[in-house]
């Protein structure tokens, strides 16, 4: 087992054989696995969940995963400027 063993990975990706081959290959490590059809189960999942790494597929049904690595980005960028406004009062 690698010294990563226990980190959470998030796989994004329309193609159930894609996901299909990222848990075999990624299960066996001993990571910790969700899965997301789309950019909206993706989200679901984030609301809950905090993966160290998110493998994604760009070409997704509805919001592409560029897009969605974009929203992604500003939300963590907006939180960040949230905690520091309030660590100043």
């Amino acid at each position: 087992m690698t010294e990563m063993a226990s980190d959470k990975i998030l796989i994004v990706d329309d193609s159930p054989f894609n996901r299909k081959l990222l848990r075999l290959l990624l299960k066996n490590d001993g990571y910790e696995l969700r899965e997301a059809e789309d950019a909206g189960q993706a989200l679901q999942i984030l609301e809950a969940w905090r993966p160290e790494l998110i493998l994604m597929d760009v070409r997704l049904p509805g919001t592409d995963g560029l897009e969605l690595t974009r929203l992604l980005k500003a939300v963590r960028l907006a939180a960040r400027h949230a905690s520091k406004r309030g660590s100043t009062r």
